[in-house]
């Protein structure tokens, strides 16, 4: 399925963003056209899809621009996790949303129909079979770091979560327990965990590997897959509660290392894609 790029694809790219370079040194990049992209259920794609995507991806690597954006997740200033506090519990979901967002913009510079695809783990039970041979060596913070991943192997995350953990996060009502939910999973009276399964952070685990280091695990293509189920169940979550939001002000709603707020993030369309 996979092909390496030719010297017109990768040059392609190198002078999109040279002729581009603002897009990657200022901090907020802007949709490149009015075309709604219509992200798509890894599993329905086309082989020509499938390939566009991971072409587009292994041109970003040739060119540094994937390691790049790679290493912003493992700055913890930008504060896009629960271990960061009421703060970057509140940021995760609009912090990963623009994260993707920008990547997918990078990707279409190169195709302008790419699109990062979502991995429901729900039905998909394990790795996706055209992305299990895609383990590249992505030069992260000036050293290769090797995907490597150990799916279902470790005991504290032994599954993928199940259709009744994502249930059961879309039943709850506030913004703070739905992203809490999501991110971590459910916990009742004393700790005890509600929902099967730890959700995002399970994903991470069951998969292993780097995509089990919180600082490289977007090397990982699978990274990219995960992020978008997540982005995808919040975007349907957010349809049956308009009114729940972040609610992030001042500093806290900038969405560093770029100049977008949390309110940009509140409609997909408005960021040029939906969900199939």
């Amino acid at each position: 399925m996979y092909r390496p790029q030719n010297v017109t694809e990768t040059n392609r790219l190198h002078i999109w963003a040279a002729e581009n370079s603002f897009r990657f040194n200022t901090t907020h990049l802007l949709p490149r056209s009015s075309i709604t992209i219509k992200r798509k259920n890894q599993s329905n794609m086309t082989n020509d899809e499938k390939e566009y995507f991971l072409n587009s991806i292994q041109t970003l690597i040739s060119s540094g621009d994937y390691g790049k954006h790679v290493s912003y997740h493992g700055n913890h200033n930008h504060r896009m996790h629960s271990s960061h506090g009421e703060i970057g519990k509140t940021r995760f979901l609009p912090w990963h949303r623009i994260y993707l967002f920008e990547l997918e913009q990078m990707l279409q510079a190169f195709e302008q129909d790419t699109f990062i695809p979502y991995w429901d783990w729900t039905t998909d039970r394990d790795i996706p079979e055209w992305l299990v041979n895609f383990t590249p060596t992505v030069i992260v913070d000036n050293q290769p770091r090797v995907v490597r991943r150990s799916p279902h192997r470790s005991p504290n995350t032994p599954n993928l979560p199940p259709e009744g953990d994502v249930n059961m996060v879309m039943s709850l009502n506030s913004y703070g327990s739905f992203t809490s939910g999501l991110e971590g999973g459910i916990f009742g009276a004393g700790g005890l965990l509600q929902t099967q399964t730890q959700m995002h952070n399970e994903v991470h685990g069951w998969v292993g590997g780097i995509m089990g280091n919180i600082r490289y695990s977007p090397t990982d293509v699978l990274f990219w897959l995960h992020h978008a189920n997540c982005d995808r169940i919040w975007a349907q979550w957010q349809k049956e509660h308009p009114s729940e939001i972040p609610g992030l002000s001042g500093t806290d709603s900038i969405l560093d290392p770029w100049t977008y707020t949390e309110e940009e993030t509140l409609d997909t369309s408005s960021l040029g894609y939906i969900y199939d």
